[in-house]
């Protein structure tokens, strides 16, 4: 895992990796920047050579990593961080199937948010979560989990999810299971369950999830 509180500039990005963000504006690129320089220090901890391998994107945006690496890439004000893996199957022996990461500020949700993003059920246990334990804001690592969920979802099937196709276990001892579940054009079900871990630092929250 490789993370940054200071802001990178435009030459920590390859040649190639430029073209992905010509147009975008200044903070845009600032932040796609900081997520490949973390991306290529992570990767480079698995392999030196990956530092002169540029990161490029799918249609949707998502990064495509090299070959035999799973990976995920986050970023919050101030904030940007990436985490890497050996791929289950590659040379080098056993890995992980997918990780999602995902940091948010340490601030509970704008009004109204956790109504759309939580169920009856989710809703119920941040109640419970809050009067155990105070001073946490349980409903934005609900929302952290649910991205780590979707982001560890996403590369093993393409398919976009709403929150509210993301269900989330939070326990007050740092740990998350998410289950994801959607139909696939075919028409079926898929479901994934997410193992992770939550933890606060001095100014943001850290969700990663994992796929075994």
């Amino acid at each position: 895992m490789a993370v940054t509180e200071a802001p990178v500039g435009e030459d920590a990005l390859l040649p190639v990796e430029r073209t992905l963000v010509e147009g975008a504006t200044p903070e845009r690129t600032a932040e796609f920047a900081s997520g490949r320089h973390c991306a290529r220090l992570a990767l480079s901890c698995l392999d030196p050579d990956h530092l002169g391998v540029p990161l490029l994107r799918d249609r949707r945006g998502a990064p495509e990593w090299p070959r035999g690496v799973v990976g995920s890439i986050t970023h919050c004000a101030g904030w940007t961080g990436a985490v890497v893996a050996r791929s289950r199957g590659s040379r080098h022996g056993r890995g992980v199937r997918a990780l999602g990461l995902d940091a948010e500020p340490i601030a509970a949700l704008p009004a109204g948010v956790v109504e759309v993003v939580a169920s009856h059920d989710e809703r119920r246990a941040l109640e419970r979560l809050g009067a155990e334990q105070p001073g946490i804001p349980w409903d934005t690592l609900l929302f952290s989990a649910k991205e780590a969920t979707y982001k560890a979802w996403y590369p093993l099937t393409g398919i976009l999810l709403d929150h509210q196709s993301i269900e989330v276990d939070l326990t007050s001892a740092g740990a998350f299971t998410g289950v994801a579940a959607a139909y696939d054009a075919s028409g079926r079900q898929v479901v994934h369950r997410v193992r992770g871990r939550w933890g606060l630092g001095p100014r943001v929250l850290i969700a990663l999830g994992v796929v075994g």
